[in-house]
């Protein structure tokens, strides 16, 4: 491994430890402002705010040790010495020249990086668990009633998961602290092992790809061909590579031919797909689908809905769902029920859809291929786990 090589990992440790530590240093000072004030109003003695004073000096303490980048400048001189050393004009002279400058750019960044206490950094994949929520609770303010109440839940990378659940249930404030809107009131999130906090919420984006409801709120560009340029352009992209990206994208949800269409003109259903598009193009580890078929007719709703499912089919990416339509949760592998601001439910499709009598007392109604299995089976047809109408008709045939 080159020495840039290394300092350049290096250089994303380095982020990643100040960003960590940065979060203990704001929880710290926050700590130590409400002791002030507890003791202001006589809730707590001296006694307990000098120790919390002292822990936040102690972490002040440990924050400032951490920003030594003496390895950074260490690296930088040694590539200037090596140039030095180096014949001039010659083959090695120039390659040296190169990790001089790129030795110097990272000395640099890591002085940025140490006044942006570590933002920049890149996290990897820690886990295969794609998303773990422990006891999330979230209310919208002090004295409300909790939005989402104690949801525990884990997800593996590739599942395709449909979150379900009537208007007032709490799926859609779960879905924007999954997207990383909204962070809970209390409780844990991890994405791939690694703990959201404020300090990294915008380094865990990263993972996550998000298609909104409303299609026409997503379109930046003029054409579909600039529309997915623009998120590349804001993760900075090399232009060179976003030709290659944007055509790979645009196959993928069969809108390659409508390249240079101006978005707008676009059916519902292919604008969907462009956003989808959009999506793709930054390799998220995470989709999450909001309500994305809900504005639709028939046809863009299938259309959509395919695409979903050639995406699970692939394993690559983990889907979330969240969605008012029924049909869509057999496509899924595992679905969450919510009520009440609480999972009530998580299972297969089967293992929801065994229970028709409890999704009716919670307001849900169940898909319509399952609705005519229930009517079959009160005239005395045994017939069940149709995941569509074609599997029903083969699976009626069989009787």
């Amino acid at each position: 491994m080159s020495d840039n090589l290394k300092a350049t990992e290096k250089l994303n440790e380095f982020r990643l430890k100040l960003n960590e530590h940065n979060d203990k240093l704001v929880r710290a000072s926050q700590k130590m402002i409400i002791a002030r004030s507890k003791f202001a109003k006589r809730e707590v003695d001296i006694e307990f705010v000098k120790n919390v004073e002292k822990e936040y000096k102690d972490v002040k303490r440990e924050f400032k040790e951490i920003t030594d980048n003496s390895f950074f400048a260490q690296n930088a001189k040694e590539a200037k010495e090596k140039l030095k050393s180096t014949t001039k004009n010659t083959k090695e002279y120039w390659k040296a020249f190169e990790e001089y400058k790129l030795a110097v750019f990272i000395f640099k960044e890591s002085k940025v990086a140490i006044k942006d206490r570590g933002h920049g950094g890149q996290l990897s994949k820690l886990s295969d668990t794609a998303l773990k929520l422990d006891n999330i609770k979230f209310r919208y303010r002090e004295g409300h009633p909790f939005a989402v109440n104690g949801v525990s839940v884990e997800v593996k990378h590739g599942d395709y998961v449909a979150i379900i659940g009537h208007n007032g249930s709490g799926k859609s404030t779960l879905s924007k602290i999954i997207i990383g809107v909204l962070l809970p009131t209390t409780g844990s999130i991890e994405i791939y092992g690694n703990k959201v906090t404020r300090n990294n919420i915008n380094m865990v984006r990263k993972f996550l790809g998000i298609v909104f409801q409303n299609p026409d709120n997503q379109f930046i560009g003029s054409t579909v061909r600039d529309d997915i340029a623009f998120g590349l352009e804001n993760r900075r992209v090399e232009p060179s590579k976003m030709a290659d990206i944007i055509l790979e994208s645009a196959k993928k949800v069969r809108m390659e031919e409508f390249l240079d269409h101006e978005p707008l003109m676009l059916s519902g259903g292919q604008k969907q797909r462009v956003a989808i598009a959009s999506a793709l193009a930054l390799s998220p580890n995470i989709l999450i689908f909001d309500e994305a078929t809900s504005m639709l007719d028939p046809k863009g709703k299938s259309e959509v809905k395919q695409i979903m499912v050639e995406l699970k089919n692939t394993r690559e990416k983990t889907i979330f769902s969240i969605t008012h339509d029924m049909d869509e949760i057999l496509n899924a592998d595992k679905v969450m029920v919510m009520n009440k601001g609480q999972l009530v439910k998580f299972g297969t499709p089967k293992e929801i859809l065994s229970e028709k009598d409890f999704l009716r007392s919670i307001h849900l109604d169940i898909p319509f291929v399952a609705q005519i299995e229930e009517a079959l089976q009160n005239e005395g047809m045994k017939v069940s786990g149709s995941a569509n109408l074609e599997e029903l008709v083969k699976n009626i045939c069989q009787k």
